[in-house]
C-alpha cells in the first residue's frame, strides 16, 4: 500500500511540475514579458476648415486655405485642382494654413495629405469651392464626380448602374444631366436632360466603355464631369 501511494506522489509531482512549467515558459513571451513595442506610428487624416466645401470665395489676391491639426504628423501637402482646366498643383507647409494665388472665376477642389517619418500618409475629404473674385448672380454648377463603376472598372455585361454626384452653390438652382458615351471617346449623347444621379443601362457588347455627364442648371450654366472609362467583360 505504501508503495502505491508513493508511486501516486510522483506521478502527482511531475504532472504539476509539468504544468508549473509550461504557465511560466508561455508568461514570459520569449522576452521577460515586456511591452511589445508597436514601432512608429502614422498619421491621421485632418479635418477641412476654410475655405468652406460648396461655397463661394471673394478673396481679391489669394485664397488662404485652413485646417485641423492632424495626429503624428510632420508636414502637410495641400493639393488644389482646377475643376475646369484640370491644372494641379501642391505645397508643403509645417502650419495649419498657407496662401495661394490662383486664378479667378473657376471652380476649384482641395485636400491634405498629411505625412510624417514612416512611409504612411492620411488623406483628408476633398472639398470644392468657386473663386469668384467678386460676388456672382449665377455659378455654373460644380463639375459631377463620376461614382460607379468607377474609372477603370471591370464590370460583366448585361445590367449596368451608373451614378455621380455633383453640387452648386446655388443652392435654390434646378438641374439636368447629358450623359455621354461609346466605345470610342465618350462624345455620343446616350440621354438628355435626365434628371436623377443613377441610371440602370444594358450593355451586351464587351469593351472599353468613355462616358461624361454633363451637368446643367437652369440659368443655361453647365459642367463637364470629364471622361472616365470602364471595361465590360462576357
Amino acid at each position: 500500500m505504501k508503495k502505491i501511494l508513493n508511486f501516486s506522489f510522483v506521478v502527482l509531482s511531475s504532472i504539476l511540475i509539468s504544468c508549473s512549467g509550461s504557465s511560466e515558459e508561455g508568461s514570459s513571451g520569449g522576452g521577460g514579458g515586456g511591452p511589445i513595442d508597436p514601432g512608429p506610428v502614422g498619421p491621421t487624416a485632418s479635418k477641412l476648415s476654410k475655405p468652406d466645401n460648396n461655397s463661394e470665395c471673394l478673396e481679391v489676391d489669394a485664397v488662404k486655405f485652413e485646417w485641423a491639426e492632424s495626429s503624428n504628423t510632420d508636414s502637410y501637402t495641400i493639393v488644389i485642382k482646377n475643376l475646369l482646366t484640370q491644372e494641379q498643383k501642391s505645397q508643403t507647409t509645417t502650419s495649419k494654413s498657407v496662401e495661394i494665388t490662383l486664378t479667378k472665376g473657376f471652380p476649384y477642389s482641395w485636400y491634405i495629405i498629411s505625412t510624417n517619418t514612416t512611409t504612411a500618409t492620411a488623406t483628408s475629404d476633398k472639398w470644392k469651392f468657386y473663386l469668384s473674385g467678386e460676388a456672382q448672380k449665377n455659378h455654373a454648377p460644380f463639375p459631377a464626380d463620376i461614382l460607379a463603376p468607377k474609372p477603370g472598372a471591370t464590370v460583366t455585361a448585361g445590367a449596368i448602374e451608373l451614378s455621380w454626384s455633383f453640387s452648386d452653390i446655388d443652392t435654390s438652382d434646378t438641374h439636368t444631366f447629358d450623359i455621354y458615351m461609346d466605345l470610342k471617346d465618350g462624345s455620343t449623347v446616350n440621354s438628355s436632360n435626365y434628371t436623377a444621379t443613377k441610371k440602370s443601362i444594358t450593355i451586351t457588347d464587351p469593351g472599353t466603355y468613355y462616358w461624361k455627364i454633363i451637368t446643367k442648371d437652369n440659368h443655361g450654366s453647365t459642367s463637364d464631369s470629364g471622361v472616365s472609362t470602364f471595361i465590360v467583360i462576357d
